[in-house]
């Protein structure tokens, strides 16, 4: 392994045990639950397994589980949704005395080569061969992405497969020539969902499309562009109005292949946060909910009133207010985030982050600057800032204070504008407004979790990391429950 298991722990330590932030996946044919900045390493694993004809079995194996190290001390690595345990009954734990290399068998089929195992002849039923092409899987930059349990020299867990870089590593997205198999394996997952399409509507980049095949309504204020395919620098088909129905035939990753025809037969791809499930219902989570139920279950942006919102932003300017108050809530209904919690969310986040009810660029502080500009954020590969100028370039703007290079990357898919090419961007009202609610949307869950249980440092901390101005965003929100009906 390249990296200590504590080093790793170290890096990937945001996701220690936080099931909200683990997305379930395709595996073969298994879906497992992985921290959600890797699911293209697992793609490019479970290609590998496949294309040398191993047979994934389900009832063993797993991914995500918040556990203690197996005969150590210390989080698991599965606590953090980097490692996957594959086919454990034919590859044990074992935990021999000294130090050796891992026992392969010689047998021609999996199901042989397991009987070596099972009679103590062979430490896995994988072979050299297929180990060896895991361990070529590289990212785009180089680096190798994973480690084997079956390379450890005083215990062989061969079952085991790990993460061996940081999340800024995994960043930059998977090689796909280090990975056998890679093509073929988006081909079969785009002839199982059906996607294959004579026009060239192809998914261009990932073979975990999950079939859905469910009505959608579209909620883009200013209506939806229709693309040819999962990329913003595709052509634009046509835009498509709020209120369309549309019926989703795939998911690829915040993208949505849809038929508008209902005939099964695909029209292009839209943003998928820019949909709602036909005849949903907007309903909360909070434990709010007990205390005036009524006003939690209904479309709560009617009651974001500025005069409203001026009683949570006591020292702030009325023109600014007013001036920005519509994109902030044009943003909020575009990712169905009207509930009274998230609304409240959203507009304490800007109280902590932006007082002055603006979107702005982060100032020079001690916390960014030592000698130059925003030297402290450069080489922070925490903040996937990989490139000389990524501090200044990637500081904090908007109404929530954006910042870092996998930041502006990570929304930037999601709401479909290229803040990575003009950071400046992330500034403009429209775009800031969006970029608060899906910031908020992607930790929704670990919101709406610590909202339930009135743990606002949980809450301040699911979205700034720490606790950083929530004196503003506890006086903010106990005002805004006042201002919206909450508490009367």
């Amino acid at each position: 392994m390249g990296k200590t298991t504590e080093e790793l722990r170290q890096l990937w330590r945001a996701f220690q045990c936080k099931e909200h932030e683990m997305v379930l996946m395709r595996f073969g044919p298994d879906k497992i639950r992985v921290a959600e900045p890797t699911t293209g390493a697992w793609d490019a694993l479970a290609a590998v397994l496949l294309a040398h004809g191993y047979d994934i079995r389900t009832q063993d194996t797993d991914s995500f589980n918040c556990r203690e190290i197996t005969n150590g001390s210390g989080p698991s690595l599965h606590a953090f949704g980097i490692a996957l345990d594959v086919n454990w009954k034919t590859n044990p734990y074992i935990d021999h005395t000294g130090k050796r290399k891992v026992r392969f068998s010689n047998k021609p089929t999996q199901e042989a080569r397991a009987r070596d195992v099972t009679m103590g002849l062979a430490d896995t039923d994988m072979t050299p061969e297929m180990i060896a092409d895991v361990e070529a899987i590289k990212t785009n930059d180089g680096v190798k992405v994973f480690g084997w349990g079956g390379g450890f020299e005083t215990v062989k867990d061969c079952m085991h497969f790990e993460l061996d870089l940081s999340p800024a590593e995994l960043v930059v997205g998977i090689d796909p020539s280090t990975v056998r198999g890679w093509a073929a394996l988006e081909v079969s997952a785009e002839a199982i969902n059906g996607t294959l399409d004579t026009q060239g509507l192809l998914p261009d980049a990932s073979p975990r499309q999950e079939l859905l095949e469910e009505n959608y309504t579209v909620i883009a204020r200013s209506g939806l562009r229709l693309r040819s395919s999962a990329s913003t620098a595709a052509d634009v088909v046509r835009t498509l109005s709020p209120g369309t129905g549309v019926h989703v035939l795939s998911r690829d990753g915040p993208w949505a292949l849809v038929d508008l025809e209902g005939d099964k037969q695909a029209d292009g791809f839209v943003f998928f946060s820019y949909l709602r499930r036909a005849n949903a219902q907007v309903s909360s989570q909070s434990s709010f909910a007990t205390e005036v139920p009524t006003a939690l279950g209904r479309d709560a942006l009617n009651l974001a009133t500025p005069e409203a919102i001026a009683k949570m932003f006591p020292m702030t300017p009325r023109g600014s207010i007013n001036a920005n108050l519509p994109f902030v809530l044009a943003g909020l209904r575009a990712t169905a985030l009207t509930d009274i919690p998230m609304v409240l969310m959203a507009l304490s986040t800007i109280r902590a982050e932006t007082e002055g009810f603006r979107p702005i660029s982060e100032g020079r502080s001690r916390y960014n600057t030592r000698f130059r500009e925003f030297d402290l954020y450069e080489g922070r590969r925490d903040l996937g800032n990989t490139e000389p100028g990524d501090g200044p370039r990637f500081k904090g703007r908007g109404y929530v204070q954006l910042t870092g290079r996998h930041n502006y990357k990570r929304i930037s898919d999601s709401i479909g504008t290229n803040l990575v090419a003009d950071p400046e961007l992330a500034n403009e009202p429209s775009v800031a407004g969006l970029i608060l609610a899906q910031f908020l949307r992607i930790k929704e869950r670990a919101i709406r979790h610590a909202l339930s249980a009135h743990d606002f440092v949980g809450a301040r901390r699911a979205v700034n990391g720490g606790s950083h101005g929530l004196d503003r965003f506890v006086d903010a929100f106990k005002r805004g429950e006042t201002a919206l009906g909450v508490i009367t």
